[in-house]
């Protein structure tokens, strides 16, 4: 075992995330009680409120499942705490394990848990996890007034275009994950082309047979599958 897991699974790390886990927590309880509240004033029944709240608690367990998987697979590199703390609280999984990766080169390491990552490249680490996140907090909590109002009027001159917006903002953020993988080609690249082959056939399936409990599902299997994937390739690209 890489002695940096040894600080990577320090007491403060887990009281950070013992103490941002109950502040979300808190939140949680705070927003069903105002909600609960609100429900009873505008007539809804306490029946029917327990009933929304217990399908809502059942509907956000598959969804989490990609969840676990993605923080089952940062652990071994990662400690327990860190990715915790992260995917609990603001990041996500592509994203960590991207800016990890970049924090580590920055250091001369290639690779997480490699060859020479110590302590010191897991702070850097942990530091380009944190500060590379920032910024889009800082974008939304500075500008988001004036992005609605300017995508909203775009909306209302050419809804077209407002389309093409979304579109174009979610094949860049994509974009940003795969480059790694791309430049890199070999495993990586393989492990990418399996997921986007599998997320594909379950969209095809989920038009053609109009299997919608399969959209909560899709992401997570085609997770496991490309980890599978991967095991199963390695031996081709040692």
């Amino acid at each position: 075992m890489n002695y940096y897991l040894t600080v990577a699974n320090s007491y403060i790390f887990y009281f950070c995330g013992v103490l941002l886990f109950s502040l979300i927590a808190l939140q949680a309880v705070l927003y069903i009680r105002l909600n609960y509240q609100e429900g009873l004033k505008i007539g809804l029944t306490k029946s029917q409120m327990s009933k929304a709240l217990r399908s809502a608690a059942v509907n956000s367990i598959v969804p989490s499942l990609s969840i676990v998987v993605a923080f089952l697979a940062m652990v071994p590199v990662l400690g327990i705490p860190i990715p915790w703390i992260r995917l609990s609280f603001l990041g996500s999984a592509p994203y960590e394990l991207m800016a990890a990766g970049i924090g580590a080169k920055a250091m001369g390491v290639n690779g997480l848990g490699g060859n020479g990552y110590t302590a010191e490249v897991f702070a850097n680490s942990v530091w380009t996890m944190c500060l590379g996140s920032i910024w889009a907090i800082f974008m939304v909590s500075c500008f988001l007034g004036i992005i609605k109002k300017r995508y909203a009027k775009v909306g209302r001159e050419d809804p077209r275009w407002r389309n093409t917006f979304v579109n174009a903002a979610f094949v860049g953020v994509f974009s940003i994950f795969i480059a790694d993988p791309v430049s890199s080609g070999g495993l990586p690249l393989a492990t990418l082309i399996s997921g986007a082959v599998l997320m594909t056939g379950f969209a095809i399936l989920i038009a053609r047979f109009r299997t919608s409990w399969l959209k909560e599902f899709a992401l997570t299997f085609s997770m496991l599958g490309a980890m599978l994937m991967s095991i199963l390739l390695a031996k081709y690209f040692a």
